[in-house]
């Protein structure tokens, strides 16, 4: 199991962060063995721990947010923890794509991997083209809920009907979470709404 979170705004509040971080906060009933994020803050940047509160906002109007359980990959190394980058992309999701080894997921999708995440196929074949990620997550037998966000500071929202994804629009700015109720937790009076599944969302 794990949780996946995610900010966006053109006009970055204190506030924000405070949700954001509670929402952060919220998420660790999903997953406590690692923790991530990335930014679009001169350049793509990643960071391997749940520490949001040192983000600036104004430099970084974009945050994917992900932490997890031990379920694949040894979560002892890195490169095996989301979020998961390749050349300029970054994604967080939830679910599982391919539950083969490393080599075999290799040999069935004739790409390269660094990791042993099976997000990475999704990156390999898709990059950031959201038309390829929607008919990628449509067509998969496996399950995701997921957030990629790009160099260009460009970022997109997709689940299938097999993992929900959460939107909440408050103050001029969207956030998303893995469950409806980590939005309650974080405050009652939110009405977050259950993205429709393989619809792919740009925020």
């Amino acid at each position: 199991m794990c949780g996946v979170a995610g900010y966006s705004c053109s006009d970055p509040r204190t506030e924000h962060l405070e949700i954001l971080d509670g929402i952060i906060h919220q998420s660790k009933i999903r997953g406590l063995h690692s923790f991530g994020y990335s930014i679009c803050n001169d350049g793509l940047k990643t960071y391997k721990h749940h520490d949001i509160r040192e983000v600036d906002l104004k430099k970084a109007k974009k945050i994917i947010y992900h932490n997890r359980y031990s379920t694949s990959g040894d979560y002892r190394n890195h490169d095996n923890n989301q979020p998961i980058n390749v050349e300029g992309v970054s994604l967080v999701f939830n679910g599982v794509l391919d539950m083969r080894t490393k080599e075999e997921m290799m040999n069935h999708y004739e790409i390269r991997m660094n990791s042993d995440n099976d997000g990475e196929i999704l990156l390999r074949l898709c990059q950031s083209d959201p038309k390829k990620i929607q008919n990628f997550v449509s067509s998969t037998t496996g399950s995701f809920a997921g957030l990629i966000l790009n160099e260009s500071n460009e970022m997109y929202a997709i689940r299938n009907k097999n993992r929900p994804l959460w939107k909440l629009i408050h103050d001029n700015a969207t956030f998303y979470a893995s469950t409806r109720d980590i939005f309650m937790r974080v405050n009652a009076s939110f009405d977050p709404v259950l993205l429709e599944p393989n619809k792919i969302y740009s925020s």
